[in-house]
C-alpha cells in the first residue's frame, strides 16, 4: 500500500511538472508569435523604405505634420467655416467606413501545415495573439481618428465628453464585429455570392448604425455602451469558434499572402515600368467575352485599337482602378462645399484620368506580341490618341454632368 505522504509527494511533483509544461507551451506560443511579428515588421519596413527615403520624409512628412498640428490646435479655438456644411451623420458615416477597412491576419505560412497542424495548440494560440494584436491596433486607430475630430464633436456638434467616449466605444466594438464578419465572408468561394453578401451587409449595417447612433445621442449615450457590450460578446463568440477551427487553414494562408503583399501591389499598380502579375484564378471577363470584331473595316490602326480596347475592358484590375479614381473624385465633389475647389478637382481629375489611361495603353502596347509596331509609328500614335479618348471621354462626361447637377 502506498502511504499518504507518498501520495501527497507524487501529487505535488505532478503539479510541478504540469506547471512547467504549461509555462514551456506558453513560451513557445509567445516566441512563435513574436518571431512572426518581427519578421512582418521588417518586411513592411523594407517596403516602406523602398518608397520613402529620408529626403521625402524630411521635405514632405515633417512639413505636413507641422502644418497639420498647427491647424489642429487652431480648431480648438476657432471652428473652420467649411464645417457648417457637414451634419453629424456625415461624421458617423465616416467612422463607419473606417470600420470596414483592414482585416484580421493570422501570420500563418504554407510550411506550417507540415508541423503546426500536428500541434493544434500552437495554431490556436497564434491566431489568438494575432487577433488580439490587430483588434487592439485598429482600436487605437479609431481612437486616434476620434481624437482628431474631437474639436468638431465637442465644439461644433456640442457633444458631451461621455457621448464622445460612447461613440469611441461603440465604433471600436463595431470594428471588431465587422472584422469577424469579414473572416466569414472570405471563406465564401463564389465571387458573386461574396460580393452580394458584402454589399447587403454593408448597406444594412450602415443604415442601422447611423440610425442607432443618432437616436442614442438624442436620447441617452448609455445605449451606446450597452450595444457595445453586445457587439463585443458576438465578436468573441464568433471569433472563438473560427479560431478553434483548423479547416480554414488554406483560406487563412491565402488571405495572409494577399494582406502581406497589399502595399507591394499598390506600389506596382502605380508604377509605369513594372508590369502587373496576372491573376492565377481564371475568371470570365465582364466585357467582350466572345472575341468578335469591333470594327468591320479592319486595317493596322483599327486592329491595334481593337486589341487595346479588349485588353483594357477584359482586365478587372484596370476597371477597378478606374472605378477607384472616379469614386474618390465623385465623393470629393459631393463633400467639398466651395464651387471653385470643385472646379479645380474636376480639372485635376481630367488630367489624372487621361495620364492614367495613357500609362495603361503604353503598358498594353509594350507587350511582346506587338513589338513590331514602333513607338514613333504614326499608326501607334493615332491608335493611342483614339483609345485615350475612347476610355476617358465617357467617364469625364459623366463626372461633368454630375458636377453641373451638384452646382445647380
Amino acid at each position: 500500500m502506498i502511504s499518504v505522504k507518498r501520495l501527497i509527494y507524487m501529487k505535488a511533483r505532478f503539479s510541478i511538472v504540469l506547471t512547467k509544461l504549461c509555462k514551456v507551451r506558453l513560451l513557445m506560443n509567445k516566441y512563435l508569435f513574436l518571431t512572426r511579428l518581427r519578421k512582418e515588421i521588417l518586411y513592411q519596413w523594407g517596403v516602406f523604405r523602398s518608397v520613402v527615403d529620408w529626403t521625402i520624409f524630411l521635405y514632405l512628412f515633417i512639413p505636413v505634420i507641422a502644418i497639420g498640428g498647427y491647424h489642429y490646435y487652431s480648431w480648438w479655438s476657432d471652428i473652420p467655416s467649411w464645417m457648417n456644411g457637414f451634419p453629424l451623420s456625415f461624421m458617423v458615416s465616416l467612422l463607419y467606413f473606417i470600420c470596414w477597412q483592414g482585416r484580421i491576419r493570422t501570420f500563418l505560412e504554407e510550411s506550417d501545415q507540415l508541423f503546426l497542424l500536428q500541434k493544434r495548440s500552437l495554431v490556436v494560440a497564434l491566431k489568438k495573439w494575432t487577433r488580439n494584436l490587430y483588434v487592439s491596433g485598429y482600436s487605437i486607430g479609431i481612437l486616434f481618428f476620434i481624437g482628431i475630430c474631437a474639436p468638431f464633436l465637442l465644439n461644433h456638434y456640442t457633444l458631451s465628453l461621455a457621448e464622445v467616449l460612447g461613440l469611441a466605444v461603440y465604433f471600436i466594438s463595431l470594428k471588431a464585429l465587422i472584422l469577424g464578419w469579414k473572416q466569414y465572408l472570405d471563406g465564401i468561394v463564389s465571387t458573386w455570392k461574396k460580393s452580394l453578401y458584402t454589399i447587403l451587409l454593408f448597406l444594412s449595417c450602415w443604415v442601422a448604425s447611423t440610425t442607432l447612433v443618432n437616436w442614442s445621442l438624442d436620447s441617452s449615450a448609455i445605449f451606446l455602451y450597452i450595444i457595445s457590450v453586445i457587439q463585443w460578446f458576438l465578436f468573441l463568440l464568433n471569433s472563438s469558434k473560427r479560431i478553434n477551427r483548423l479547416t480554414t487553414f488554406s483560406t487563412d494562408v491565402d488571405i495572409e499572402k494577399q494582406a502581406k503583399l497589399a502595399y507591394v501591389k499598390s506600389i506596382f499598380a502605380f508604377s509605369e515600368y513594372v508590369e502587373k502579375v496576372p491573376s492565377q484564378k481564371k475568371r470570365s471577363p465582364l466585357f467582350y467575352r466572345k472575341s468578335k470584331r469591333i470594327f468591320k473595316n479592319r486595317n493596322r490602326r483599327k486592329s491595334l485599337q481593337e486589341l487595346c480596347i479588349k485588353v483594357f475592358f477584359r482586365n478587372r484590375s484596370y476597371l477597378f482602378q478606374c472605378l477607384q479614381i472616379t469614386s474618390i473624385t465623385m465623393g470629393a465633389l459631393l463633400i467639398i462645399p466651395p464651387i471653385w475647389i470643385k472646379g479645380i478637382l474636376f480639372f485635376g481629375f481630367i488630367i489624372i484620368l487621361r495620364m492614367w489611361v495613357k500609362i495603361i495603353v503604353n503598358r498594353i502596347m509594350s507587350n511582346h506580341f506587338i513589338v513590331n509596331v514602333r513607338k514613333d509609328d504614326i499608326i501607334r500614335i493615332q491608335a493611342e490618341h483614339y483609345i485615350v479618348n475612347f476610355i476617358s471621354l465617357p467617364v469625364i462626361s459623366i463626372m461633368g454632368l454630375l458636377l453641373i447637377f451638384i452646382i445647380l
